[in-house]
């Protein structure tokens, strides 16, 4: 395991630092003993015992330094491999250097930093023959030296070999926590970096929306769904001024609940929520996007079951005595009256007939069941839906259907839907025909959105369009330009529309009406449909009793933690 640690290269980067560190200083020793002994300046010492040895081996050393220096600077990996022999050649050289000078020269001393760097380089058992390979040096030198009758000192060359080999060990033993330190780092920098990424492919595949900003309000993170939540194509650069108004009066009031907006005319309504990145300080800002259509589905099913009884009774308490009227009104107009009474009558009858429109709206929606989405192709549910609204609804008007080809699945409540698509197609033709009975025409139009996996169904009429200062009204409930209407229609159509985690919105167009319905993308159905799924599962396990066994009674799972059994 040791020589495992040991064996490991630095970072090339660190490993290429030391490397030219190194050159560099060997480069600088070699031109100053170069310059010594070319000024002619007599230390004592150098070259003294084999002058004529000397300049060679100096030259031979700047070369070599030259040389590395060169490799090191161009930042290849190819000469790590050749460091044991540049390390070892620095070492013979430098005993060469000591040889031409004679014993006792501070060159030797030379050796104890090629030495300390050629173990931090290599491995355990290279860097020991570096050592190794310097001493023996030092201690041939010596035996040279006695045979030729020169002073010699194996004292100090055996000194010399003993700090090498401490040098060795020492440095590798640094070395050795080095690598410790930065496996851990290593490991502890890939840990942070899976869980960041992991974090980032959550946020993500969130429903809701997501916006990091940073201290001076730059986006530093966005997921789709707030790309889509706020209508744009692609990468959010600018925040709405809706969110910028919110994001200002939050940092007065912390406690500041932001109110729903629409970034656009065909985006669904968002509602923003406000937090700090980091507790403490101005460090970054989230913004958290919540659909209000999924928050409204989740309410509009437990509201939908209390509310229902209560309007089908009043809806049963208002239409049989209408039902009354009616009929009375019919007897009395079959009667001879005056032409006065017979106005009357059918004013009657015509009052009579939108009440009785605004009792089935309202019926409608008391009786209708809770939303069950199930998967359905629009190219395949649409044309159904209008064959059975020809007749007689669509009856002397002229339809068109576009469809594009191999349309994905999205998910809705079939029943629902054709209610929505009924009061929609209903409208059109009825505004289509005021404006010119014999060329009135309805479009329908079945697109999907690739960028936000939505599928889209648009009802296009060539009538006269809304007037503007209807817009903001025209979802409202017994809101209607015409007096003979209930105002009903699209105020169902809305419902049951965010009922589906659709959305409704009409759209600008040059001629007539366009009412658009953009359906949730399949993923955010799916999302909200496993979420009901564990919240219906946690329900029925609360609601359900404990078994009795042989008039026993058994231990429920919290009482099995408590250690105590269920009453009987």
């Amino acid at each position: 395991m040791e020589h495992d640690i040991l064996d490991k290269p630095f970072l090339p980067l660190d490993r290429l630092r030391i490397l030219k560190y190194f050159s560099m200083y060997s480069l600088t020793i070699t031109l100053v003993l170069v310059a010594l002994y070319f000024l002619d300046i007599d230390l004592g010492f150098l070259g003294h015992n084999d002058p004529k040895l000397y300049p060679m081996v100096l030259s031979l050393h700047a070369c070599l330094t030259i040389v590395f220096l060169v490799l090191a600077f161009s930042a290849g990996q190819a000469h790590y491999d050749h460091l044991l022999a540049f390390f070892l050649l620095d070492i013979s050289l430098l005993a060469a250097l000591v040889y031409s000078s004679g014993s006792g020269t501070s060159l030797s001393y030379l050796m104890v930093v090629g030495i300390a760097v050629g173990n931090a380089l290599l491995s355990g058992q290279k860097g020991l023959l570096i050592s190794a390979w310097g001493a023996i040096a030092l201690v041939f030198i010596e035996y040279r030296f006695a045979e030729l009758g020169h002073p010699h000192n194996y004292v100090n060359a055996g000194t010399l070999g003993l700090i090498f080999f401490v040098t060795a060990f020492v440095i590798q033993a640094l070395v050795k926590r080095l690598h410790l330190s930065v496996d851990i780092n290593r490991t502890q920098a890939d840990s942070l970096l899976s869980m960041e990424q992991l974090t980032k492919l959550v946020l993500k595949r969130l429903q809701t929306g997501v916006l990091v900003l940073d201290s001076h309000d730059r986006i530093i993170f966005q997921n789709t769904a707030a790309q889509r939540l706020l209508g744009y194509p692609g990468a959010v650069n600018a925040l709405p001024n809706k969110l910028i108004e919110g994001l200002a009066q939050y940092r007065k009031f912390p406690k500041y609940q932001a109110k729903p907006f629409k970034s656009g005319p065909t985006t669904p309504k968002v509602l923003p929520f406000f937090t700090d990145l980091m507790p403490g300080g101005d460090r970054g800002t989230v913004i958290f996007l919540e659909d209000t259509n999924v928050v409204y589905q989740q309410a509009q099913s437990l509201k939908q079951a209390s509310l229902g009884k209560l309007t089908a009774s009043i809806v049963r308490e208002i239409r049989e005595p209408m039902q009354v009227v009616y009929k009375l009104s019919r007897e009395i107009a079959s009667q001879s009256v005056s032409s006065g009474d017979k106005r009357r009558q059918l004013l009657i009858q015509q009052q009579m007939g939108r009440v009785d429109r605004t009792i089935k709206n309202i019926h409608q929606m008391s009786t209708t069941k809770a939303t069950e989405f199930k998967k359905h192709a629009l190219t395949d549910w649409l044309p159904k839906q209008l064959n059975a609204l020809k007749e007689p609804l669509l009856k002397d008007i002229k339809l068109e259907v576009k469809a594009g080809k191999h349309l994905p699945y999205t998910y809705f409540d079939s029943t629902q839907l054709g209610m929505v698509l009924k009061n929609i197609v209903e409208n059109a033709v009825f505004y289509a025909k005021e404006r010119a009975h014999e060329f009135a025409r309805v479009s329908v139009i079945i697109s999907h959105n690739k960028h936000t996996k939505q599928d889209v169904i648009e009802v296009r009429d060539n009538g006269y369009g809304v007037n503007i200062e209807f817009l903001d009204h025209i979802f409202e409930p017994f809101f209607s330009s015409e007096p003979d209407r209930s105002g009903l229609g699209l105020y169902v159509a809305k419902q049951f529309c965010e009922m589906n985690m659709a959305r409704l919105d009409y759209v600008a167009n040059q001629l007539g009406a366009c009412f658009r319905i953009t359906f949730a993308a399949p993923a955010q159905v799916e999302a909200f449909l496993a979420k009901r799924e564990a919240f219906e599962l946690r329900d029925k396990a609360k609601a359900q009793p404990p078994v009795l066994t042989d008039g026993l009674p058994t231990l429920t799972p919290g009482d099995r933690k408590n250690g105590k059994p269920s009453a009987a």
